[in-house]
């Protein structure tokens, strides 16, 4: 399959929203090219599209399945960052287009993705790469692929370093929208069991699965919504996306939660923080923690 690339070139000021709106657009991730991540490990200008010493700019970067409408999700794309200019965070240059084979954009983003510590325990370990552990670390290899989920964007980190005092042994977790599967995997690591992970995307699906065998932990990977997947009530269920869906998904989380189980959800914008608070507490899941990084947001609640 091939994939539109869509590389939109901002202030830093406006990137996250910048990358909200191309979440939107893709329903995954996207990346971001950053100076800075090349000044402070003292990488080469050689694997970023930005002006050597030129920290006042990123490059927001994402990439949209050719299947169905493309033609309108870009113009939709469009209207959003004109929306976003009129905030005044920064300018925004128009989008830049390409089309890019599966494959070839699976092996040219590898030089970004490197041996990442997160939390106490948890060390995420890129399948091509080595690293020496410690006494007590749960190595999570992984090799994403065109799935949403490396571990080092704050909307995935939050969660991984908030799991690791969530989830205790013989726990039944959920992990909605798995992509990559490293949340999943993560809680198998730290001794839920069953562990169940969903997603639209046929991709995420199978590559979360390749993921899970990596690891050599027990995960269900499914295909589907929420809404369309049967699961016994569970401990805690995990939801890294966007805030717009995490609110329209409320109903069915608090369905599928066991009285006292937790809801992690992440991948929520500062300015949309309070929001999905309200919509929890209008189902009955209380927010009992917000954590904030980078202008993200992570909620944890429990059902009362």
């Amino acid at each position: 399959m091939r994939y539109l690339e869509v590389a939109i070139r901002c202030q830093r000021e406006a990137a996250d929203a910048v990358g909200n709106a191309v979440a939107e657009l893709t329903g995954g991730g996207y990346a971001v090219d950053d100076p800075m991540d090349i000044i402070q490990n003292r990488a080469s200008w050689e694997i970023t599209d930005l002006v050597a010493g030129d920290p006042a700019w990123v490059v927001v970067k994402g990439w949209l399945a050719d299947e169905g409408d493309v033609e309108g999700a870009r113009i939709r794309l469009e209207e959003r960052l004109a929306s976003i200019r009129e905030l005044g965070l920064g300018t925004v240059e128009a989008p830049a287009y390409s089309w890019v084979q599966e494959e070839d954009w699976a092996n040219a983003w590898k030089a970004y993705f490197k041996p990442t510590r997160v939390g106490e325990r948890l060390v995420i370990i890129p399948s091509w790469e080595t690293f020496e552990l410690q006494e007590g670390d749960l190595p999570l290899h992984l090799d994403p692929g065109m799935a949403f989920g490396t571990g080092t964007h704050p909307t995935t980190s939050l969660c991984l370093r908030r799991l690791e005092s969530v989830v205790t042994p013989g726990m039944r977790v959920l992990d909605v929208g798995t992509g990559s599967g490293i949340l999943a995997i993560a809680s198998a690591r730290l001794g839920a069991a069953p562990v169940v992970g969903i997603d639209i995307d046929p991709v995420a699906v199978r590559v979360a699965k390749e993921n899970a065998e990596r690891n050599g932990v027990e995960i269900d990977v499914r295909a589907g919504t929420l809404d369309q997947v049967e699961t016994d009530e569970c401990d805690l269920i995990i939801a890294n996306i966007i805030a717009s869906i995490i609110i329209e998904i409320l109903p069915d989380v608090a369905s599928r939660m066991k009285k006292g189980g937790k809801f992690l959800a992440s991948g929520i914008i500062a300015e949309k923080k309070q929001a999905v608070a309200d919509a929890m507490t209008a189902t009955w899941l209380l927010p009992v923690e917000i954590r904030e990084e980078g202008g993200w947001v992570a909620i944890l609640a429990t059902k009362a």
